[in-house]
């Protein structure tokens, strides 16, 4: 392992630079924050952030809330690649849902409603 020189002074430090650290660093710094030091044992997003799935939907949102972090986090990764030089491996497909019943298909029209 390849020795690092660290800063003598950091306003903020975060442990981690899993998908929730990283996030925290780039916000921090896209609000003005300076001298953030973000710290990982491995590379950025190695750890268990590697092995999730990566699954990302703006459908399905019950709450105004919850519809607009799924908004705003879809609008962030379309644009982050381009605004820091650093892949992301964001490929947006689409998804199919399937309703088994007349109950299941009737919520997700009612989604389907409230998410437009």
């Amino acid at each position: 392992m390849a020795e690092t020189s660290l800063p003598d002074h950091a306003r903020v430090v975060i442990i981690g630079g899993g998908i929730i650290g990283c996030s925290v660093a780039y916000h921090l710094a896209d609000m003005g924050c300076s001298e953030v030091l973000l710290l990982e044992r491995d590379q950025l997003t190695s750890g268990t952030t590697w092995h999730a799935a990566g699954l990302m939907t703006t459908y399905g949102s019950g709450s105004e809330t919850l519809l607009g972090i799924r908004k705003h986090s879809m609008e962030l990764y379309k644009r982050l690649e381009a605004e820091t030089g650093q892949q992301t491996g964001f490929n947006p497909c689409g998804f199919i849902e399937v309703a088994a019943d007349e109950d299941r298909l009737e919520e997700y029209r009612r989604i389907t409603a409230f998410n437009r």
